[in-house]
């Protein structure tokens, strides 16, 4: 997707463009559509009311994505503050942490595709779920969204070195909880 170029940015370009990128984001860091949505919203808000102070120093996407990465982070951490203050509920606590499905319906393809690739998506994004907290979101910016290790090191705070180091151990997790499911698939 091309950014617009800032002087047509307006909120509902960015709502229209990237509110699903944000979602997506912000569900895959989070494990909960409800949080997904708090900080979608939360993101959504924060860029309307500061989208005249994008220069257009960097795309469109990246300054969103480095607000949702933020934004994402800070709702986590209070989630986990609010948590240990509150003596939680084990039935409320699977409830937040249970893996929505996701379907995706396609017309064009035979019968038993779309139910295999939403098996195949549910077992990749419960792979995901189970990473710890800092492997997955190293794993989520670069592999599913596809930043640099830079980018990815300055909104998380790391060394490129440690943004390296994770995303390796990360994706030899994904590789040792995908394989059961995977190999069987080999002729």
């Amino acid at each position: 997707m091309v950014a617009p170029v800032a002087e047509k940015l307006t909120p509902e370009v960015v709502f229209r463009d990237y509110a699903p990128r944000i979602y997506n984001l912000a569900r895959r860091m989070l494990g909960n559509d409800a949080d997904a949505e708090d900080v979608t919203q939360d993101v959504l808000l924060q860029v309307v009311r500061k989208l005249d102070t994008f220069r257009g120093d960097a795309q469109i996407s990246t300054w969103l994505h480095r607000v949702t990465v933020n934004a994402a982070l800070a709702h986590r951490e209070k989630r986990a503050t609010r948590q240990r203050r509150e003596t939680a509920d084990p039935a409320d606590e699977l409830l937040e942490t249970a893996a929505p499905e996701t379907a995706v319906r396609r017309w064009s393809v035979a019968p038993d595709e779309p139910v295999l690739a939403a098996e195949q998506q549910e077992v990749i994004e419960r792979a995901i779920n189970e990473l710890p907290v800092p492997f997955r979101d190293v794993y989520l910016l670069a592999d599913v969204e596809g930043l640099p290790n830079a980018d990815i090191g300055e909104m998380l705070g790391l060394s490129v070195a440690a943004v390296k180091s994770r995303l390796h151990r990360a994706r030899m997790r994904m590789r040792d909880l995908l394989a059961p499911h995977f190999e069987e698939l080999k002729p």
